[in-house]
């Protein structure tokens, strides 16, 4: 599975904003310490959503990364 790379700002500018004007980004981190965005995030997100966010600038240049959750081994 793949997902997009976010750096440290572009996280932040999306927390608490809606991608469709209902659901809201959910920026995660993965093993690697990678912040990301799912591809239907990505994919729902219009471009007048896009440029009333600011982030029309950098949206068509986000890589897609392979996903690397972290895996939490909870004592049973």
């Amino acid at each position: 599975m793949n997902v997009y790379k976010l750096t440290t700002a572009q996280k932040d500018q999306l927390v608490g904003q809606t991608f469709d004007n209902v659901q809201f980004f959910n920026p995660v981190l993965d093993a690697d310490g990678n912040w990301f965005i799912s591809i239907e995030e990505y994919n729902y997100l219009t471009l007048v959503r896009a440029n009333e966010l600011g982030v029309i600038s950098w949206w068509f240049s986000l890589p897609l990364i392979p996903y690397n959750p972290i895996i939490s081994e909870l004592p049973l």
